[in-house]
């Protein structure tokens, strides 16, 4: 058996690394047009980097065509068990949208409910939403809302609603509740606030605009420290992060976190983002020595939302001219973006086929359960001192066809790609390799367009599948229910400062 590698195993250019990252497999996104009161879902079917393709971006949910009217559709949230959720701040509802006859759009009878009426008298705890935005699930099924009011009723108040007797909305008595109520009774406007976040410490944290003194412009803390069930008392809600005045008017729009707990705060107004690290954890951001701007756009960048995918870039929904989704990717691990070698447009309404015509929101596809049994581990260590280790997400279900591979504990910016095989083995040093292969038999690669991937500064790769296009030496071929497949990830490493290889330890999953 031969296992010739398709990549160079020598020094890699900073431009390298930069095609490697834009290459990299994107994640699949749903898209709230407010223009078309449509959402859409977005793949890159290609591997090019991109979703410009003619079957890349399609519609998920027309309004036209499904049960519930949309009109302002700017809020949007997917979870774990693949329900979308969009908040529409005219019509003032949350949106369930579930597909659950797979046919690639939820227009079917009972696929598209509102989950909860925040129209006056439309729900039972007498809750109303007044333009809400930013939502935020608990894996408790919890969500929370950033609702502000508009010319007219209504409180700005960060909302909590849970479908507490689980039949499909959160409509009945002391299912909702205004959590944190701001400045009640103050002007119009006097609070704006847009989106919310749980932070890793187990607050929440919400993006303000106030328009007066109080509460300013940033991002604030809740911690319900009585336990009442309210954010009721002054210490339970804190400023977070005030920015430095920076040329312009700040608007905040997004507020987002990622795996390792920092805080990302979009600013429209001066066209950057905030990254917000507490690493004294004392629930207050020093400017000088916890915050850094993470990005600062090249140009004009009218960014409506962020989300953090699960390899660690960022996605904005721009909604401007041209109309774009734009993948942050600190490519060299220095804890900014440069605007020019780190921004890369995966979406442009001038280059798709499809037009999204005002992308206000973005959810991406995320892992959601783990599955399937490591053996062979661990694998001996490589040159970050870490044992490379395999993980799969999403489902074994052939039919679902959602499965996502994970390699993590791999060396920074190194190249690697993904290995399967039906026969488990273990093969020592193969081919001058520092470390061993777990597979035997008919080994398959994943080396198709966008599948060697980079690790990048997190150290890990990552890859949907497929299911119908598994890779065997003889070509490709479709995974059936009761199959078990096994699969590892090659990877370069240095030894010694020598260039060689390594491979992770290994994963067997058993198809439905």
């Amino acid at each position: 058996m031969e296992l010739q590698t398709r990549f160079t195993f020598g020094l890699l250019t900073l431009s390298t690394l930069q095609l490697a990252a834009q290459a990299q497999g994107l994640a699949a996104a749903y898209v709230c047009d407010t223009t078309g009161d449509s959402v859409w879902f977005c793949q890159d079917l290609d591997g090019n980097g991109d979703y410009n393709g003619v079957a890349e971006a399609n519609v998920f949910y027309d309004d036209t065509l499904g049960a519930v009217p949309l009109s302002n559709n700017s809020g949007i949230w997917r979870s774990d068990d693949g329900a979308v959720w969009v908040s529409d701040s005219t019509e003032d509802i949350i949106l369930r949208l579930v597909d659950t006859d797979n046919d690639g759009v939820a227009h079917s009878a009972g696929e598209a409910t509102i989950w909860f009426d925040g129209r006056t008298g439309g729900n039972l705890s007498g809750v109303d939403l007044t333009s809400s935005r930013g939502m935020w699930r608990d894996p408790n099924g919890v969500l929370w809302v950033a609702s502000a009011n508009v010319v007219s009723g209504g409180n700005d108040a960060i909302v909590r609603l849970e479908d507490l007797n689980n039949d499909g909305d959160a409509n009945d008595l002391g299912e909702a509740r205004e959590y944190f109520t701001i400045a009640p009774g103050g002007a119009t406007g006097a609070s704006i606030p847009t989106a919310i976040v749980r932070g890793a410490d187990g607050a929440l944290y919400y993006a303000e605009n106030g328009t007066g003194s109080s509460p300013l412009k940033g991002a604030y803390r809740l911690e319900d420290l009585d336990n009442s069930g309210y954010i009721d008392q002054p210490n339970e809600v804190t400023p977070f992060f005030i920015a430095p005045a920076q040329g312009g008017t700040a608007f905040h729009w997004e507020i987002t976190i990622d795996a390792q707990g920092a805080i990302y705060l979009g600013d429209t107004g001066n066209d950057v983002l905030w990254r917000l690290v507490d690493t004294n954890m004392d629930g207050v951001i020093d400017p000088v020595t916890e915050a850094s701007l993470y990005w600062v756009a090249g140009a004009a960048s009218n960014v409506w939302d962020i989300d953090v995918a699960p390899d660690g870039s960022l996605y904005l929904a721009e909604d401007q001219t041209p109309d774009r989704i734009v993948r942050l990717v600190d490519v060299n691990g220095d804890g900014s973006i440069d605007p020019v070698t780190e921004a890369f447009t995966v979406y442009d309404d001038t280059v798709s086929a499809n037009d999204i015509a005002s992308p206000r929101a973005i959810a991406l596809v995320k892992p959601s359960s783990t599955i399937g049994v490591a053996y062979c581990g661990p694998a001996v260590a490589n040159s970050s001192g870490s044992s490379a280790a395999m993980s799969a997400s999403g489902s074994a279900d052939v039919a679902s066809n959602n499965l996502v591979l994970t390699a993590e504990g791999l060396p920074q910016n190194a190249f690697g790609f993904f290995l399967t095989s039906t026969t488990q083995g273990l093969l020592l040093n193969p081919g001058g390799s520092q470390g061993n292969l777990c597979l035997a038999g008919s080994i398959g690669r994943f080396v198709g367009a966008g599948q060697i991937q980079n690790s990048g500064a997190a150290g890990l790769i990552s890859l949907a599948l497929d299911l119908t296009q598994q890779p065997t030496p003889t070509g490709l071929v479709a995974v059936l229910p009761g199959q078990t497949w096994n699969f590892t990830a090659w990877f370069r490493d240095t030894i010694g400062g020598n260039a060689t290889s390594n491979f992770a330890d290994a994963l067997e999953i058993q198809f439905q």
